[in-house]
Protein backbone atom coordinates (compact mmCIF):
# COMPACT_ATOMS: atom_id res chain seq x y z
CA UNK A 1 0.00 0.00 0.00
CA UNK A 2 1.40 3.39 -1.02
CA UNK A 3 1.35 5.45 2.17
CA UNK A 4 2.55 9.06 2.21
CA UNK A 5 6.11 9.42 3.46
CA UNK A 6 4.99 11.97 6.05
CA UNK A 7 2.51 9.46 7.49
CA UNK A 8 5.27 6.87 7.78
CA UNK A 9 7.37 9.44 9.64
CA UNK A 10 4.44 10.23 11.93
CA UNK A 11 4.00 6.55 12.73
CA UNK A 12 7.66 6.33 13.68
CA UNK A 13 7.14 9.21 16.13
CA UNK A 14 3.94 7.88 17.69
CA UNK A 15 3.40 8.52 21.38
CA UNK A 16 4.73 6.05 23.94
CA UNK A 17 1.75 7.00 26.09
CA UNK A 18 -0.54 5.59 23.41
CA UNK A 19 1.62 2.50 23.08
CA UNK A 20 1.37 1.94 26.84
CA UNK A 21 -2.41 2.37 26.68
CA UNK A 22 -2.72 -0.22 23.90
CA UNK A 23 -0.46 -2.60 25.80
CA UNK A 24 -2.57 -2.09 28.91
CA UNK A 25 -5.72 -2.98 26.96
CA UNK A 26 -4.02 -6.14 25.67
CA UNK A 27 -2.90 -7.18 29.15
CA UNK A 28 -6.40 -6.62 30.56
CA UNK A 29 -7.73 -9.14 28.05
CA UNK A 30 -5.21 -11.69 29.33
CA UNK A 31 -5.14 -11.04 33.08
CA UNK A 32 -8.41 -9.20 33.77
CA UNK A 33 -9.07 -5.48 34.14
CA UNK A 34 -8.83 -5.66 37.94
CA UNK A 35 -5.22 -6.89 37.75
CA UNK A 36 -3.80 -4.25 35.38
CA UNK A 37 -3.23 -0.66 36.54
CA UNK A 38 -3.12 1.73 33.60
CA UNK A 39 -1.40 5.08 34.30
CA UNK A 40 -1.05 6.09 30.64
CA UNK A 41 -3.98 8.17 29.37
CA UNK A 42 -6.04 10.46 31.58
CA UNK A 43 -9.23 8.46 31.15
CA UNK A 44 -11.89 9.33 33.77
CA UNK A 45 -12.62 6.50 36.20
CA UNK A 46 -15.81 8.12 37.49
CA UNK A 47 -19.02 7.96 35.41
CA UNK A 48 -20.75 11.20 34.37
CA UNK A 49 -23.46 12.55 36.71
CA UNK A 50 -26.99 11.23 36.18
CA UNK A 51 -28.05 14.69 35.01
CA UNK A 52 -25.73 14.35 32.00
CA UNK A 53 -27.29 11.01 31.01
CA UNK A 54 -30.78 12.44 31.46
CA UNK A 55 -30.02 15.47 29.29
CA UNK A 56 -28.51 13.33 26.53
CA UNK A 57 -31.61 11.12 26.48
CA UNK A 58 -33.80 14.21 26.30
CA UNK A 59 -31.82 15.62 23.37
CA UNK A 60 -31.81 12.31 21.47
CA UNK A 61 -35.60 12.14 21.66
CA UNK A 62 -36.07 15.80 20.72
CA UNK A 63 -37.61 15.78 17.23
CA UNK A 64 -37.84 19.55 16.78
CA UNK A 65 -37.17 20.59 13.14
CA UNK A 66 -33.44 20.96 12.57
CA UNK A 67 -32.54 19.58 15.98
CA UNK A 68 -30.33 16.85 14.50
CA UNK A 69 -29.19 18.69 11.37
CA UNK A 70 -26.14 20.77 10.58
CA UNK A 71 -25.23 23.63 12.89
CA UNK A 72 -23.39 26.93 12.27
CA UNK A 73 -19.65 26.45 11.80
CA UNK A 74 -18.87 28.19 15.08
CA UNK A 75 -21.46 26.17 17.00
CA UNK A 76 -24.86 27.09 18.41
CA UNK A 77 -24.93 30.69 19.65
CA UNK A 78 -26.88 29.62 22.76
CA UNK A 79 -24.07 27.24 23.71
CA UNK A 80 -21.33 29.75 22.88
CA UNK A 81 -23.07 32.40 24.98
CA UNK A 82 -23.23 30.03 27.96
CA UNK A 83 -19.52 29.21 27.57
CA UNK A 84 -18.69 32.92 27.31
CA UNK A 85 -20.60 33.64 30.51
CA UNK A 86 -18.70 30.92 32.37
CA UNK A 87 -15.34 32.14 31.02
CA UNK A 88 -16.23 35.67 32.09
CA UNK A 89 -16.77 34.41 35.64
CA UNK A 90 -13.64 32.24 35.64
CA UNK A 91 -11.23 34.63 33.93
CA UNK A 92 -12.53 38.04 34.93
CA UNK A 93 -12.56 39.21 31.31
CA UNK A 94 -15.87 40.02 29.61
CA UNK A 95 -16.59 37.74 26.65
CA UNK A 96 -19.64 37.31 24.43
CA UNK A 97 -20.92 34.33 22.49
CA UNK A 98 -19.67 35.91 19.27
CA UNK A 99 -16.11 35.60 20.62
CA UNK A 100 -16.38 31.85 21.27
CA UNK A 101 -15.96 29.03 18.75
CA UNK A 102 -16.92 25.46 19.64
CA UNK A 103 -14.41 22.85 18.47
CA UNK A 104 -13.93 19.10 18.63
CA UNK A 105 -11.76 19.11 21.74
CA UNK A 106 -8.54 20.98 22.50
CA UNK A 107 -6.70 19.24 19.64
CA UNK A 108 -9.31 20.46 17.17
CA UNK A 109 -9.11 23.95 18.62
CA UNK A 110 -5.32 24.14 18.37
CA UNK A 111 -5.36 22.84 14.81
CA UNK A 112 -7.87 25.54 13.85
CA UNK A 113 -5.74 28.23 15.49
CA UNK A 114 -2.60 27.06 13.69
CA UNK A 115 -4.47 26.81 10.40
CA UNK A 116 -5.57 30.42 10.84
CA UNK A 117 -2.19 31.81 11.91
CA UNK A 118 0.67 29.83 10.36
CA UNK A 119 2.30 30.33 7.00
CA UNK A 120 4.71 27.64 5.76
CA UNK A 121 7.95 27.87 7.72
CA UNK A 122 6.50 29.77 10.68
CA UNK A 123 7.58 28.70 14.15
CA UNK A 124 5.55 27.71 17.19
CA UNK A 125 7.57 28.04 20.40
CA UNK A 126 6.68 26.03 23.49
CA UNK A 127 8.40 25.37 26.83
CA UNK A 128 9.55 21.80 27.46
CA UNK A 129 8.62 19.23 28.56
CA UNK A 130 5.42 19.59 26.56
CA UNK A 131 2.42 17.60 25.35
CA UNK A 132 3.68 15.11 22.78
CA UNK A 133 1.21 16.02 20.01
CA UNK A 134 2.06 19.73 19.71
CA UNK A 135 4.63 19.04 17.00
CA UNK A 136 2.06 17.23 14.87
CA UNK A 137 -0.42 20.10 15.18
CA UNK A 138 2.13 22.65 13.99
CA UNK A 139 3.36 20.42 11.17
CA UNK A 140 -0.21 19.84 9.98
CA UNK A 141 -0.28 23.46 8.83
CA UNK A 142 3.26 24.00 7.58
CA UNK A 143 4.71 25.19 10.87
CA UNK A 144 7.63 23.99 12.96
CA UNK A 145 7.56 23.34 16.70
CA UNK A 146 10.56 24.89 18.44
CA UNK A 147 11.08 23.65 21.99
CA UNK A 148 12.44 26.08 24.57
CA UNK A 149 14.13 24.94 27.81
CA UNK A 150 12.72 25.83 31.22
CA UNK A 151 14.33 26.12 34.64
CA UNK A 152 15.06 23.00 36.69
CA UNK A 153 11.67 23.33 38.41
CA UNK A 154 9.99 23.66 34.96
CA UNK A 155 9.00 27.31 35.46
CA UNK A 156 9.24 29.64 32.45
CA UNK A 157 12.74 30.78 31.49
CA UNK A 158 12.03 34.21 30.00
CA UNK A 159 15.66 34.66 28.95
CA UNK A 160 15.60 31.39 27.00
CA UNK A 161 12.35 32.43 25.33
CA UNK A 162 13.86 35.79 24.44
CA UNK A 163 16.77 34.07 22.69
CA UNK A 164 14.48 31.60 20.92
CA UNK A 165 12.15 34.17 19.34
CA UNK A 166 13.12 35.02 15.77
CA UNK A 167 11.71 36.56 12.59
CA UNK A 168 9.67 33.40 11.81
CA UNK A 169 8.13 33.06 15.28
CA UNK A 170 4.35 33.33 14.98
CA UNK A 171 3.01 31.63 18.12
CA UNK A 172 4.16 30.98 21.66
CA UNK A 173 2.12 28.07 23.02
CA UNK A 174 1.92 27.53 26.77
CA UNK A 175 0.12 24.88 28.81
CA UNK A 176 -0.63 25.72 32.46
CA UNK A 177 -0.99 23.67 34.58
CA UNK A 178 1.54 21.92 32.43
CA UNK A 179 1.33 18.42 30.99
CA UNK A 180 3.44 16.47 31.95
CA UNK A 181 5.13 18.42 34.79
CA UNK A 182 2.11 19.88 36.61
CA UNK A 183 3.90 23.23 36.84
CA UNK A 184 1.61 26.24 37.24
CA UNK A 185 3.00 29.39 35.61
CA UNK A 186 2.90 32.44 37.87
CA UNK A 187 1.16 35.71 37.07
CA UNK A 188 4.57 37.39 37.19
CA UNK A 189 5.97 35.00 34.55
CA UNK A 190 2.91 35.42 32.32
CA UNK A 191 3.19 39.20 32.59
CA UNK A 192 6.88 39.07 31.61
CA UNK A 193 6.07 36.77 28.70
CA UNK A 194 3.27 39.03 27.46
CA UNK A 195 5.52 42.09 27.65
CA UNK A 196 8.23 40.19 25.76
CA UNK A 197 5.86 39.23 22.94
CA UNK A 198 4.66 42.81 22.56
CA UNK A 199 8.27 43.96 22.37
CA UNK A 200 9.26 41.31 19.83
CA UNK A 201 6.14 41.95 17.75
CA UNK A 202 7.18 45.59 17.41
CA UNK A 203 10.78 44.58 16.69
CA UNK A 204 9.87 42.19 13.87
CA UNK A 205 6.89 44.14 12.56
CA UNK A 206 4.48 41.20 12.87
CA UNK A 207 2.20 39.96 15.62
CA UNK A 208 3.45 37.07 17.75
CA UNK A 209 0.44 35.36 19.29
CA UNK A 210 0.28 33.88 22.78
CA UNK A 211 -1.88 30.74 22.81
CA UNK A 212 -2.78 29.07 26.09
CA UNK A 213 -3.84 25.40 26.20
CA UNK A 214 -5.76 24.99 29.48
CA UNK A 215 -7.39 21.55 29.79
CA UNK A 216 -6.24 21.28 33.41
CA UNK A 217 -7.02 24.84 34.54
CA UNK A 218 -9.43 23.67 37.27
CA UNK A 219 -7.15 20.97 38.65
CA UNK A 220 -5.26 23.13 41.13
CA UNK A 221 -4.40 21.93 44.63
CA UNK A 222 -3.21 23.31 47.97
CA UNK A 223 -3.17 27.11 48.13
CA UNK A 224 -2.15 27.70 44.53
CA UNK A 225 -4.12 30.31 42.63
CA UNK A 226 -6.02 29.08 39.60
CA UNK A 227 -4.33 30.42 36.43
CA UNK A 228 -6.10 33.44 34.90
CA UNK A 229 -5.44 32.39 31.30
CA UNK A 230 -3.87 34.80 28.84
CA UNK A 231 -6.78 37.22 28.35
CA UNK A 232 -5.80 39.59 31.22
CA UNK A 233 -2.35 40.05 29.70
Amino acid sequence: MAVAQKMLEYMGKSSWIRKMFEEGARLKQIHGADKVFDFSLGNPNVPPPDAVHDKLRELVHNLSPGMHGYMPNAGYLETRTAVAAQLTLDKGVHLTGEQVIMTCGAAGGLNIIFKALLDPGDEVLTPIPCFVEYGFYADNHGGTLKMVPTYDDFTLDIEALTKAIGPRTKVVLINSPNNPTGQLYSISALTQLSDLLRQKSREYGRTIYLVCDEPYCKIVYDDHQRPPGVAPF
